[in-house]
């Protein structure tokens, strides 16, 4: 295998990583399973058949990265040109098994920022998609190492977030967070944290990336026992949990994802106490809406009045029928419920006017199903939190729903994610 070795910048601090072409990169940087894959790789004509599996753009991207010139031809003919360079292809079997089920987004986001334009051109299936394969081919190629970039924002991608805001904050120190934020300093409040807890357990700093007015921290953390079963022995150990945290306002705020419901919440409490140089902690965060607010809204989507949002499920608590049992209306193709909701009205009872029993419901939005969930406040009769299920949208697609919803509807959405504090 091809012998890399990179620089990599966390915050401001520089450290030298890892040999790409190791075990220790795979296994622990881009979680590939290195064995099983070099296993399947010894097996007789395993890379001639791997290639003949390759459409044009990989193998031009191939090409491209064995020094070799992709001239105009059959695909054939130059799977041809590359047999004799089987050992020179064995990483680009671990790139693909590290490129399985990584989002589509994620990745063209990433690749878009650190490859050259007209090698992403050549990676182009045209209208603004890409061969993600070609892509991570391309990237182990120019910047092995940043891969890894790839692992984590496919974290961002497919995971919901706990909105977070600091309670009582002090003034914020004059030190930009970024530069705060760097690996040594970051990875000591970590083992102070672990230390704390006196649980075996250890958190990891794995990569800062800034982005704009965010500051994003990933860290993987030993979550709870488990173990694995590899041949006929077992492995004993813990099942790996990701906690990305993403600073802005100057860590006056933070959105959290994470398995943990407290672990992630304190780590972020520490690196925001470090910054500022007190106690700090943060608290979910809570929007009023008033209930004839989401009448209304529940109104226009029974009539089918909004463009962009379709009624797709009900879920009602109690309902006018006699019992006042629970009851779920529901299109699973994703159709409007407007009609069954207003006929069920007229024959039985009203089930949008009644907020209280309203449980959740479920609106189709960029081709996806989003939940939102009317959380009552127990300090006033008429005020709800809304919620909404932030992990089934993309980052992009979170921010357009959240400012349509507001600008529209004047209802302020949240995650349906909430950290807290463990009582002791």
């Amino acid at each position: 295998m091809t012998d890399h070795t990179l620089v990599a910048t966390t915050g401001r601090e520089v450290a030298v990583v890892h040999d790409t072409s190791s075990r220790e990169f795979w296994e622990n940087e881009l979680e590939v399973a290195y064995d099983q894959v070099v296993e399947q790789i010894g097996q007789p004509d395993f890379v001639q058949a791997w290639l003949d599996k390759k459409n044009g753009r990989q193998i031009d991207i191939l090409l491209m990265n064995m020094g070799r010139e992709s001239r105009p031809g059959r695909v054939k003919g130059k799977k041809d040109e590359l047999r004799p360079d089987a050992d020179e292809l064995l990483p680009y079997v671990l790139v693909q098994e590290f490129a399985k089920f990584k989002s589509k987004l994620a990745t063209i986001e990433v690749t878009q920022a650190l490859l050259p334009p007209e090698v992403m051109e050549m990676c182009s299936k045209g209208e603004d998609d890409f061969d993600t394969l070609a892509l991570c081919f391309a990237l182990f190629h120019h910047v092995p190492f940043e891969l890894r970039q790839v692992l984590h924002v496919d974290k961002i991608h497919k995971t919901g977030f706990a909105r977070m805001k600091m309670k009582d904050g002090p003034r914020r120190p004059s030190r930009p967070l970024i530069e705060f934020l760097t690996h040594d300093g970051l990875q000591e409040i970590l083992s102070q944290f672990d230390k704390s807890k006196k649980d075996g357990r250890t958190s990891e700093l794995k990569n800062v990336l800034h982005d704009g007015d965010h500051d994003m921290v990933f860290v993987r953390r030993c979550e709870r026992p488990s173990l694995i079963l590899q041949g006929q022995t077992v492995l004993h150990g813990y099942r790996p949990e990701w906690i990305v945290l993403v600073f802005f306002d100057g860590a006056k705020r933070v959105n959290i994802s994470s398995l943990s419901v407290d672990a992630s919440l304190e780590i972020a409490n520490r690196i925001a106490s470090e910054y500022y140089g007190k106690k700090c902690e943060y608290e979910n965060e809570s929007e009023i809406t008033y209930a004839k607010q989401i009448e209304r809204f529940l109104d226009l989507l029974k009539n089918d009045g909004d463009e962009q949002l379709t009624w797709v499920e009900l879920v009602a608590g109690s309902s006018p029928l006699d019992g006042e049992c629970p009851l779920r209306l529901t299109d699973r193709k994703s159709q409007s419920i407007g009609r069954a909701v207003r006929h069920f009205e007229k024959c039985v009872g009203s089930l949008s006017t009644n907020v209280d029993a309203v449980e959740s419901i479920k609106v189709f939005y960029a081709k996806k199903r989003v939940s939102l969930i009317f959380e009552k406040l127990e300090s006033a009769a008429d005020e709800f939190v809304v919620r909404y299920s932030d992990h089934r949208l993309t980052p992009k697609e979170r921010l357009a729903f959240e400012a349509y919803m507001r600008t529209t509807h004047a209802i302020p959405v949240l995650s349906t994610e909430k950290r807290f504090k463990r009582s002791s």
